[in-house]
């Protein structure tokens, strides 16, 4: 096979942007160009990669396969390039996304100190639930996700980062505020307010009940937590939230943490990644940062 590094980074421009216009853009090509190149490649490969629909392309199953190899490949020659020309190998953008929850208390934090010991890498943040996060990963969208969940998928790779609590809450409103204990069975009796399915705080909540109680009486599904919280100020409803997002209306008292006997929700954050796009020094750098950030911040 003859095919190209240029070829490799128009399919990759391509399958990242949905467009070949606009990777022909990116990549400094006419689009008839764009057009016989990715057409060659796919006849180097015997195999088409993209599904044509009407204008638009969207990756298949080999286009699917092919796509975190090409990105792997890719970024290595960016390192060597980066190493000939005597230059540090954490550069260049990587794509990270956070879930909701992440995103808000520790991703600031670490952009900040990688910003400072990194100056040359750039962090594209996505922001999104676990599940959309999941996709994204496989999709080649980004090249490395902080999750709230534990996710049992053969092509993605796991790391545990750090321990959270989720807590069940409600505010004075509810009739179980001043509570000394609350029983599983009281839970079924309340209304709740939860994160959307797909979060992974809805996912650790449903699993920790699953198979122990009837199916809880749900009014509302909100994917933002600010709205969570201000509906669970003015409403007798329940939610489970991480102890993080609500720390501040705990501390003032807006809200309690429900003392419910028998319930365990302590999960981990952890790195995700598609396992067949390798080491990468620029994650593997972030990684380490995010370590020295959660030490720092329990000293």
């Amino acid at each position: 096979m003859n095919f190209t590094l240029k070829q490799l980074r128009l399919f990759v421009s391509v399958a990242e942007n949905g467009s070949l216009s606009r990777a022909a853009e990116l990549q400094a090509m006419t689009q008839s160009a764009a057009t016989m190149a990715l057409q060659e490649l796919e006849r180097q490969l015997s195999h088409p990669l993209f599904d044509r629909v009407g204008r638009r392309l969207k990756l298949n199953a080999w286009g699917l396969w092919l796509l975190p190899r090409a990105q792997k490949m890719l970024a290595d020659c960016y390192q060597i390039e980066q190493g000939f020309n005597g230059h540090s190998p954490i550069a260049g953008q990587l794509r990270l996304g956070a879930s909701h929850t992440i995103a808000d208390y520790w991703i600031p934090q670490l952009i900040d100190d990688s910003a400072e010991r990194y100056p040359r890498l750039d962090i594209r943040l996505s922001v999104n639930n676990t599940h959309s996060l999941l996709q994204q990963l496989y999709s080649g969208q980004l090249e490395m996700a902080l999750i709230e969940a534990q996710v049992q998928e053969k092509w993605l790779k796991l790391e545990p980062w750090c321990q959270d609590e989720l807590v069940i809450v409600c505010s004075a409103k509810h009739p179980l505020y001043h509570a000394s204990t609350v029983t599983l069975s009281q839970l079924t009796e309340c209304e709740w307010i939860l994160r959307e399915p797909g979060s992974g705080t809805r996912n650790t909540f449903e699993q920790a009940l699953k198979g122990r109680l009837s199916p809880l009486n749900i009014r509302q599904e909100y994917p933002h937590l600010p709205t969570i919280k201000r509906l669970l100020q003015s409403r007798p409803w329940l939610s489970c939230m991480s102890r993080l997002t609500v720390s501040d209306e705990l501390a003032n008292g807006d809200l309690v943490s429900l003392p419910v006997e028998d319930l365990s929700l302590t999960r981990f954050f952890y790195f995700a990644w598609h396992k067949d796009r390798g080491d990468h020094p620029s994650r593997l750098a972030l990684m380490e940062l995010a370590q020295q950030m959660l030490s720092k911040s329990s000293s």
